[in-house]
């Protein structure tokens, strides 16, 4: 083959091999937390523990995306939750490996499709409008939604009854039109028995400069167990309202939300601490506060009041807390919380930790 040629031909697989990249891409991606701290869940001793996770549940991830042409494009991605202070793998409620999410998707103008476990909408605004995010530890509307059993101190109760990701799931998400989007997610029950039943939960935002909005409804059935998981997915029928707001002024960032859980009058809620609970009202208001370039001091009351057979009872939660970035990768953090539930001593944690992205 002559040198001409062989230039000619090397251009080719070059050529080739861009656009390959250009329309495959696969990432390997996560997130790395563990902090030190005293510990007292709700009317129990305080331990000192070196523990994952208190900010956001650390998480390793693979997601990949083809374009398709004509704007259509192909996405998916396997997340799962992980220990780093013990290098365990933490499993959903279904008992599954990838516990944060497992979809394929379809996206263009049209919006996305999506297929598998994604995350719910009420988990999606529940982080989004807290100065403590997905904090199972610190953020009151996430310790008051979900009982997930891996990260929070002093858990009381599960009133979502489900994971952060609904699995068995369809959602629909639309392209944002002047600041508006929505979201529509359905779980069938995937059997046959007239006990259970489908899952349905539709959302709709909007963000516009320094305001952002967002509502969710949810109306959750039950399923069957999956394998040799200890808890079915959608153990509790239940319905959900929630509203929520945040405002930017620019020395610090307001945040708001109100949530109605209404159980279904045969099934009242027993879990942890808490019986027969027939519903839950659930606020929070916080703000974040950026007192330097690279910190900010984020400050969060919650509390739930709970309508139960025979009794009310409520829980109050305050937390403080002091993130410091370090990097675009790397940070530190203190944070304080306590809490004080009806007819029991008050519980606390108290940590520093370490988190990284990758």
């Amino acid at each position: 083959m002559s040198a001409n040629k062989k230039l000619v031909a090397v251009a080719a697989l070059m050529l080739v091999s861009g656009l390959v990249h250009a329309q495959s891409q696969l990432k390997v991606y996560g997130y790395l937390e563990s902090a030190i701290g005293s510990f007292k869940p709700v009317g129990e001793q305080s331990v000192t523990k070196v523990q994952s996770g208190d900010m956001m549940t650390s998480f390793l991830g693979f997601a990949g995306t083809e374009d398709l042409g004509g704007g259509l494009k192909a996405e998916f991605a396997l997340e799962t939750f992980i220990g780093v202070d013990n290098g365990a793998n933490i499993q959903n409620q279904a008992g599954q490996y990838w516990s944060r999410t497992s979809h394929v998707a379809l996206s263009g103008g049209f919006g996305k499709i999506a297929l598998g476990q994604y995350d719910t909408p009420l988990f999606t605004a529940g982080l989004s409008y807290n100065p403590f995010g997905s904090s199972m530890t610190y953020s009151p509307t996430m310790r008051h939604f979900y009982n997930l059993g891996s990260t929070s101190s002093a858990k009381l109760t599960n009133l979502s009854q489900t994971d952060t990701g609904w699995i068995n799931s369809v959602t629909y998400e639309t392209p944002t039109y002047a600041g508006f989007s929505g979201i529509v997610q359905f779980s069938p029950k995937e059997s046959a028995n007239a006990q259970n039943s489908n899952s349905y939960s539709v959302g709709g935002s909007y963000n516009g400069g320094p305001l952002s909005l967002m509502a969710v409804y949810v109306d959750a059935g039950t399923s069957p167990k999956i394998g040799t998981a200890a808890v079915s997915a959608y153990p509790t029928e239940f319905r959900a309202a929630n509203f929520n707001a945040s405002y930017d002024f620019g020395v610090l960032k307001a945040f708001g939300q109100y949530t109605r859980f209404k159980y279904y009058d045969n099934a009242p809620l027993s879990v942890g601490k808490l019986a027969g609970v027939t519903q839950a009202n659930v606020w929070q208001v916080g703000v974040s506060v950026p007192v330097t370039a690279s910190g900010r001091v984020l400050a969060s009351y919650g509390a739930a009041k709970y309508k139960q057979v025979g009794d009310d009872s409520s829980d109050k939660i305050l937390s403080l807390g002091y993130d410091h970035a370090l990097s675009k990768r790397t940070g530190l953090y203190a944070a304080f919380s306590t809490e004080k539930l009806s007819d029991f001593k008050g519980g606390r944690a108290l940590a520093v930790g370490v988190k990284h992205s990758f």
